[in-house]
């Protein structure tokens, strides 16, 4: 692609989209994570999981949840796109046993398990597609991280696997382009 070309899909890219009833703002990009965006609606959708699912989180400004809602995403996308280059695909069998294994440990069946995350708001395909990110996300730690941990003690293993973790994820965000669209402090990405 030349650059007037590109320049102008990035320029089209960078507005908000807009409804056809006079000028409602329907999304917007959040954030660029190399080739890929992430539109407001999903980090306001990760954001509304994380004030759900955490205590922590409420005591969070709306911003600062934000922001850590993108931040989530940012690494989740690195790691995905790594893990897509390295040819790590989940197959059904195994997220659908993950799935079964899920409502299990919420002692619920299948169809219950479903019933409960759509009265939570979840789209049940969405919930499928986000575990088997997760999935995805995990193969490849385990395969980066696994590699760089230099001992046989369970305790120092698993100290230096955290630590290795950590730092596999700052290379992974130092190695990418990430463009915030949403108001950042200075520090930028926030490892989690």
């Amino acid at each position: 692609m030349n650059k007037p070309t590109f320049a102008l899909v990035l320029a089209l890219l960078l507005q908000p989209v807009w409804a056809d009833n006079g000028g409602t703002a329907l999304d917007q990009i959040a954030a660029v994570v190399n080739s890929d965006v992430i539109m407001m609606s999903e980090a306001q959708k990760r954001a509304q999981i994380m004030r759900s699912s955490s205590k922590a989180a409420d005591s969070l400004s709306p911003q600062d949840l934000l922001k850590q809602a993108v931040d989530s995403l940012i690494l989740e996308n690195l790691q995905i796109q790594k893990a897509e280059a390295a040819g790590i695909q989940i197959d059904d069998v195994t997220l659908n046993k993950t799935v079964a294994g899920v409502a299990a440990q919420n002692k619920l069946s299948l169809p219950a398990f479903q019933q409960a995350l759509q009265q939570e708001g979840i789209d049940y395909a969405e919930f499928r597609e986000q575990t088997r990110r997760k999935l995805m996300a995990d193969t490849l730690r385990k395969r980066e991280v696994q590699s760089r941990v230099k001992t046989d003690d369970p305790q120092a293993a698993s100290a230096q696997a955290d630590e290795q973790y950590q730092a596999w994820l700052q290379e992974l965000r130092n190695d990418a382009y990430v463009e915030y669209r949403i108001p950042v402090a200075p520090s930028g990405l926030t490892l989690q």
